[in-house]
């Protein structure tokens, strides 16, 4: 997955946490100019130089954030992923495994930051859904040219206009 701060999330499945796997979903889900911050894996040591930066925080030494240093927005989308697995879908079936992803993208995409103040008198940013229309307005724009559709024994099958 890749996630910007307070905006918006990419994800696909992998087969494994491999260079050959991980570096074409990152370098079509990141510009070369952002800059990357992951956990310790290995693998990101070299798809990291492609970019402005990369930093990462080390797991295994109990190091979670390091000043701006973090990659806690993507956990906490992964944790999402997670509760979703246990919670709504039950199973995952590796067939649609992306539109499982895609869903959880969608909620995750069609939320806000909003600055609240704590009973303490600090803020904090706490993400609220974003309107309706503008969810919809969202939506019906990404489904424009595609059609989902049932098969003769009852699956579904997907034509995108293109």
């Amino acid at each position: 997955m890749a996630v910007e701060r307070y905006g918006s999330v990419r994800s696909a499945p992998v087969d494994n946490d491999s260079i050959a796997s991980l570096m074409p979903v990152v370098n079509r889900f990141v510009g070369t100019d952002a800059h990357l911050m992951t956990d310790q894996l290995r693998s990101y040591n070299k798809i990291g130089l492609k970019y402005a930066s990369h930093q990462s925080v080390n797991h295994g030494e109990k190091e979670y954030a390091r000043g701006e240093v973090h990659n806690n927005t993507a956990e906490s989308f992964g944790a999402i992923i997670e509760r979703a697995k246990q919670g709504v879908f039950h199973f995952w079936s590796p067939k649609h495994i992306k539109r499982y992803l895609h869903e959880i993208e969608i909620r995750w995409n069609h939320r806000e930051p909003e600055l609240k103040k704590t009973k303490k008198g600090k803020f904090k940013i706490v993400m609220k859904p974003k309107p309706v229309i503008e969810m919809i307005r969202s939506l019906l724009s990404a489904a424009r040219g595609k059609q989902i559709r049932r098969s003769a024994n009852g699956g579904i099958v997907c034509f995108d206009a293109a």
